[in-house]
């Protein structure tokens, strides 16, 4: 295993455990829902079990003693995780992995509850399988983005549904690894991933909104002597910048990853050399997530300082300035909260991580002041028992609402079904939806 996929996975488990030079033509496809042969399931389970602890040591049951006359015990048809949405042109749009060809399927949601796709779209028109997607919304188009085997991929999505080809690569190296993420300007969507070879560093590769790849992912935003893993991105309308967050290492172990940023303008134009520390606190902090929220940028991560995982997070201005230098404390219940998202309307933000404070995975919430203020310090359940375990959320909002997406399952094992659902919140905490809307099929 490479060193730097070893640093993601060693931060994952403070967490939940868990085209060329023109412009192609258009080409539109909107796929019949298939089933997944045993070994293009057996492909996708395996790929997706390195990324949490649990599934890690899962992926090594399956190697060591579930081969059954010569071959792997397929996993159930409906297996689906890792969920990411964004919100666009009046409705959400909930995308994950699936053990059906291509592996990412997504579906729309009005913002009244009504699920648009029941069957699921076939996201990933590619030939190349594809797993644990990243999207966003650039005011015309959802850009998906995913890893395969061969680098970190793409396509873009009308509103309507109808997926536009062809699948365009972010990076084409056998070196990349995810998290795969996604911001977006109405110009450039920058796509950010992490490249693993003696060290780890987090790269880029811009988009344009045509399916354009400009750049080949040769600038990192990184040290380039360094673990760095699991950046995101968010797109900020008053400077024209992104800014990328990461998790860090700076040669001090995983135990010791720190929060770091960079900030990039639409032109490529990195603007703080190898990043700028956000959280230097002791412990591990890692799987940040970040949001521009007109005034500042929020961001969150899962962190060790306490010697449990917690959630905390920062306001950083425009500038890159660290406005909360020693954190602020989101949750800090019993039990593990890890994998934070946020999504920001007004003058607050909902973040949303996985939870353990009760033992099983839940998902839980809290809204959180742009002054900086927790709303809700003890936190609220997001998730409602629909499924024994309930993780690895993410939220979006859109509609006078928050949307939170999360993935449940009988068992905390990527060989058993897992089911995407989906819980509508209020600016109050208020669940619409209570139990949860089943985004896919549960049998």
């Amino acid at each position: 295993m490479k060193r730097g996929v070893r640093a993601g996975i060693a931060g994952l488990a403070f967490g939940s455990m868990l085209v060329g030079c023109g412009v192609a033509p258009e080409q539109a496809w909107q796929g019949d829902v298939e089933d997944a042969t045993t070994e293009g399931a057996v492909e996708t389970a395996e790929t997706a079990a390195t990324e949490t602890t649990a599934e890690a040591e899962a992926l090594m049951s399956v190697e060591n003693g579930l081969k059954e006359n010569g071959g792997y015990v397929e996993p159930a048809a409906l297996a689906r995780f890792w969920p990411a949405v964004a919100y666009g042109d009046g409705k959400y749009f909930a995308v994950w992995t699936d053990v059906r060809t291509g592996g990412i399927y997504g579906t729309r949601v009005k913002p009244d509850g009504t699920v648009l796709d029941p069957k699921g779209i076939r996201i990933n028109i590619g030939d190349v399988e594809g797993r644990r997607p990243g999207i966003a919304f650039n005011g015309k188009y959802f850009f998906v983005v995913w890893e395969s085997i061969d680098g970190i991929d793409g396509v873009r999505v009308k509103p309507d549904g109808t997926v536009v080809g062809p699948v365009f690569h972010a990076i084409t190296s056998g070196e990349s690894v995810g998290p795969a993420r996604v911001a977006c300007s109405p110009k450039i969507c920058l796509v950010t991933f992490t490249i693993s070879a003696d060290f780890s560093n987090i790269f880029f590769s811009r988009v344009t909104k045509d399916g354009v790849v400009l750049d080949t992912g040769d600038e990192s935003l990184s040290a380039s002597n360094t673990f760095a893993n699991d950046a995101s991105s968010t797109w900020n309308n008053k400077t024209k910048e992104f800014l990328v967050v990461w998790s860090d290492e700076h040669g001090e172990g995983p135990e010791n990853a720190d929060i770091y940023g960079n900030r990039v303008k639409e032109d490529g134009t990195i603007l703080d050399g190898n990043g700028f520390p956000i959280s230097e606190a002791a412990g591990a902090q890692t799987t940040p997530d970040v949001e521009w929220t007109h005034k500042n940028y929020q961001v969150v991560w899962t962190d060790d300082r306490n010697g449990n995982p917690d959630i905390f997070g920062a306001r950083v201005s425009k500038t890159g300035t660290v406005k909360d230098p020693d954190g602020i404390p989101i949750s800090v219940a019993a039990g593990a909260q890890a994998e934070p998202r946020l999504a920001h309307h007004n003058d607050k933000s909902l973040v949303v991580w996985d939870d353990r404070r009760d033992g099983p995975h839940a998902v839980w919430g809290a809204r959180w002041g742009e002054d900086g203020e927790v709303w809700d310090p003890s936190g609220f359940p997001i998730s409602t028992g629909d499924q024994p375990q309930e993780y690895l959320p993410d939220v979006a909002y859109g509609g006078g609402k928050f949307f939170v997406v999360y993935s449940g399952q009988e068992t905390f094992d990527p060989l058993e079904p897992h089911f995407i659902l989906g819980t509508r919140v209020t600016h109050q905490a208020e669940l619409k939806d209570v139990p949860a809307l089943p985004l896919t099929r549960k049998h």
